[in-house]
């Protein structure tokens, strides 16, 4: 979950959802920038944060009994959940595996060392990436290319959900590109949100995703909290982006 603390109670956003947002922004891409199997990227950013299909297995309240953010959620390297993810969407096809696994690589290579079970994971991720490109004729330029897009639209994502845009018009770092350019949000006086640089098809682009508002702060059990997130009213937080 992406949790916000506000004045009245949480901001909870399933990763899922974020996940959808995602997709709807590398879906929104300059086609003249697109990458072959473009469908399938989208459907590879739409699921590459699929954990939560282990919902009702997961801890989602803090010792206190707060709402817990994924940040503070440890990682059990005892099932590691990931490696499921990506084993389903080998069962969907090669190349969703083979970018969901790079993403996966990305997240835990820098804690290589930390863990044995991570360790085997990232040793299995390497030799999957390897065969799964050699199996599609791809060269790691190009799965590396691919799956900058799906990274990028990650991190933009995760700054709209856990509202990190800066304000009095400071700009912000997203990610860089497929060709390696750094590209950077900015928000005007009125709202408005813009990429520099563009790289957008159209000039206006709208999205949105679902959350879910709660005004209770502690709750006594994971079930309480599982019904209260039940019974919250599906809200929706909109963006609009335009062309300088």
């Amino acid at each position: 979950m992406i949790v916000s603390s506000l004045k009245d109670g949480w901001e909870i956003i399933y990763q899922r959802s974020h996940a959808n947002l995602a997709a709807m922004l590398v879906a929104a891409w300059c086609k003249e920038d697109h990458v072959a199997r473009w469908t399938e990227l989208i459907i590879a950013t739409a699921q590459h944060d699929d954990q939560e299909m282990f919902w009702n297995d997961s801890v989602h309240l803090t010792a206190i009994g707060a709402p817990l953010d994924f940040t503070q959620s440890p990682l059990d390297t005892s099932r590691m959940e990931a490696e499921l993810v990506i084993a389903n969407a080998y069962r969907q096809g090669l190349w969703i595996a083979l970018l969901i696994s790079m993403h996966n690589s990305f997240l835990y290579e820098p804690k290589r060392g930390e863990d044995d079970n991570l360790d085997i994971f990232l040793e299995k991720q390497a030799e999957n990436q390897k065969v799964w490109r050699e199996m599609l004729g791809y060269t790691q330029a190009i799965s590396d290319a691919a799956y900058s897009f799906l990274r990028w639209a990650d991190r933009l994502s995760l700054i709209l959900c856990r509202r990190q845009i800066p304000a009095r018009g400071r700009q912000l770092d997203i990610a860089p590109t497929f060709n390696g350019e750094m590209t950077r949000i900015v928000q005007q006086d009125d709202g408005i949100l813009c990429i520099d640089p563009w790289v957008f098809e159209d000039d206006e682009l709208a999205v949105s995703v679902e959350v879910r508002r709660l005004k209770q702060l502690k709750f006594k059990s994971e079930e309480e909290f599982r019904d209260a997130l039940d019974e919250a009213e599906i809200e929706h937080r909109q963006w609009t982006f335009k062309a300088p």
